[in-house]
């Protein structure tokens, strides 16, 4: 892949890197001589049609923002089956490489990053754009220390798709908005939950939930609260640590509504670490949403030496215990089994466990439509009523099955369907046709997708047919009077048919034009049938003409020619030699009108119509 040219002028250099959907490439814009960053969809993207259209729209809307603290997209395109994403160039690191070379950065410092990353958002949702997947690998950090927002394209085409690859979580889920773990729509609270979450790193080291799965982390955003950053890192000033926590609260109406909002309050922080004072009352509307650990200690209430009366209150709380066990295997809650099909696995775990049942995962196996790692079907139909506790199995998606397109070039349209229905594609029964000077119509001269490409099995494939060369406009001549076999190489050479019927005439020989239908000198496509009327015989009757010639009186021998040209053909009726002096007088015939044309020496002397 290195060393090749994109579009004709983005020129690939160096790799440095790749995610679930992706792979980066540093390149040159030949054409402006610039460093630039490519990104290559990988090929489970590139061969899903949904996914690439709503890419490339949502990439073209991005290409719109411009933001000193987002990077720009340049360009994005397709050539071939590689879908690409042409992006500014940033020296420097991503934010999750400096957050793991240097651990927990200064409050300063994550402050000013983190009122970055707001105006970036900031800017975004003024032009109705949401992340939906801020994390630490999504940000850049320039040499001088300017954080740059990327990925804005690839997230909003993926959706969900972004925390998803091969059926596995990636590093998304740590970092995902408690609406977007339950599948619910996100909003521009959901990127600035997210950058509370990046904020929270970039202050204690560490992500605020872990887990051993993937469901068990989306959980925890959406039931428990974060540990204190301050418990972590004790120097965390507090109001800095209340910032953190508006921006991860689960209750929408309590979060910040805006990423200005949430700048606003990293302003003052920033005054203050700066040594400029600023008053208590201004930190009033983050001051309530402390991030309490309610495990304090207990007052210890005095005990009492009545034995006898603990020991009644055991003995009756060990038959209330057995009364529930034994209820519990007569009366169990029902509730109604949601509908998780084409969601990824980790949400539908969650929709799932939330309305009181288990899962588990069955077969994986191929899928035109849903993505990778979606899930398929699920055992129970959905909104059916069941008993809690009950296992859902969930079978998933290994994505479309990819199949190489054979190459039908040059065959017939018969031949090259079959060939693409044997190898399990859909042809599409409408061909496009394209003039081709060198192929014969109805040959294939391509397909679309093109052939050798790998594609979706059962995906649709679109064949182009030769029409042959491109038709142009011709004279239609006159062919009245002229024999078949002439003109039969005249109308081949125009690129012209011929329809032929034939009739008695009186006026035309056998084997003459005796009508024509494009008339002289129309104007006529190429491909059209002509349609000429052939004589059967018959023709004109001779008819005598006189024509006399005084040969020049200068003592030399001289070629005397009469030429005939009339219905019936063009010949020479006489040709002698004469001395001069002589006076030639010959009777000729002609059938119809005629020409008679008399020849002294090759040169013509005189001309005249008949009759």
């Amino acid at each position: 892949m290195l060393g090749r040219i994109l579009a004709g002028r983005y020129e690939l250099l160096e790799k440095l890197g790749g995610g679930g959907m992706a792979v980066v490439y540093k390149g040159k814009d030949r054409l402006l001589n610039r460093a630039v960053t490519v990104k290559l969809l990988r090929d489970q993207y590139a061969h899903d049609q949904e996914f690439v259209r709503k890419f490339r729209r949502e990439a073209q809307a991005v290409a719109s923002l411009s933001h000193p603290n987002i990077v720009s997209i340049y360009d994005v395109g397709q050539e071939g089956d590689l879908h690409y994403l042409v992006m500014e160039y940033v020296e420097g690191k991503s934010l999750r490489t400096v957050i793991q070379e240097e651990g927990a950065l200064e409050p300063s410092r994550a402050v000013e990053l983190s009122q970055q990353i707001c105006e970036a958002l900031h800017h975004a949702h003024e032009h109705q754009i949401i992340h939906r997947d801020i994390k630490p690998h999504n940000i850049l950090i320039t040499r001088n220390g300017r954080a740059k927002v990327t990925d804005f394209g690839i997230a909003l085409a993926a959706s969900t798709a972004t925390v998803t690859y091969e059926g596995n979580m990636v590093g998304s889920v740590h970092y995902v908005s408690p609406e977007q773990a339950r599948g619910e729509p996100t909003t521009p609270q959901s990127d600035v939950y997210s950058a509370g979450i990046v904020l929270y790193e970039m202050l204690t080291g560490e992500v605020p939930f872990i887990g051993e799965t993937p469901i068990g982390i989306a959980m925890k955003h959406v039931q428990e609260s974060p540990r204190p950053p301050r418990d972590i890192r004790p120097e965390i000033p507090p109001a800095l640590e209340r910032v953190v926590a508006k921006a991860l609260i689960k209750d929408l109406s309590r979060r910040y509504k805006t990423a200005n909002e949430m700048w606003a309050d990293l302003e003052k922080i920033r005054l203050i670490l700066m040594g400029e004072d600023m008053p208590a009352k201004d930190f009033g509307g983050v001051g309530g949403d402390k991030m309490k650990d309610n495990t304090g200690p207990r007052r210890r209430r005095k005990a009492r030496p009545l034995a006898w009366v603990l020991f009644f209150l055991i003995i009756l709380a060990g038959l209330y215990a057995t009364f529930l066990g034994f209820a519990q295997w007569f009366v169990i809650g029902e509730t109604r089994v949601p509908d998780v099909v084409d969601l990824p696995l980790y949400q539908a775990q969650l929709r799932l466990n939330e309305a009181g049942l288990k899962t588990e995962v069955g077969e994986k196996r191929h899928h035109l439509r849903i993505v990778q790692g979606n899930v398929i079907s699920q055992s129970q139909e959905p909104d059916t009523v069941i008993k809690k506790g009950r296992t859902i199995r969930l079978d998933l998606s290994l994505g479309p099955e990819l199949r190489e397109v054979p190459d039908v070039t040059g065959e017939t349209v018969r031949m090259a369907r079959t060939r693409l229905q044997n190898a399990e594609f859909v042809v599409d029964p409408n061909e496009e046709q394209v003039f081709h000077p060198d192929i014969p119509p109805g040959r294939v001269i391509n397909t679309d997708p093109q052939p050798l490409t790998r594609q979706p099995r059962g995906s649709t494939i679109k064949l182009i047919v030769s029409a042959g060369p491109q038709l142009q406009e011709v004279t239609m001549p006159n062919l009245i009077g002229r024999y078949l076999d002439e003109v039969r190489k005249d109308i081949d050479a125009l690129g012209l048919f011929m329809n032929l019927t034939y009739t008695d005439s009186p006026h035309f020989f056998a084997g003459q034009v005796a009508a024509q239908e494009p008339a002289p000198d129309s104007p006529v496509t190429q491909g059209t049938t002509v349609n000429l009327v052939i004589s059967k015989g018959g023709g004109p009757p001779a008819q005598p003409a006189t024509v006399t010639v005084p040969v020049p009186n200068d003592g030399k021998q001289h070629q005397v020619s009469i030429v005939v040209s009339d219905r019936k053909s063009t010949r020479t009726e006489y040709s002698q030699r004469h001395s001069g002096g002589d006076y030639v007088q010959v009777v000729v015939a002609y059938y119809g009108e005629g020409v008679v044309q008399v020849f002294l020496n090759d040169e013509k002397i005189y001309e005249r119509r008949v009759p």
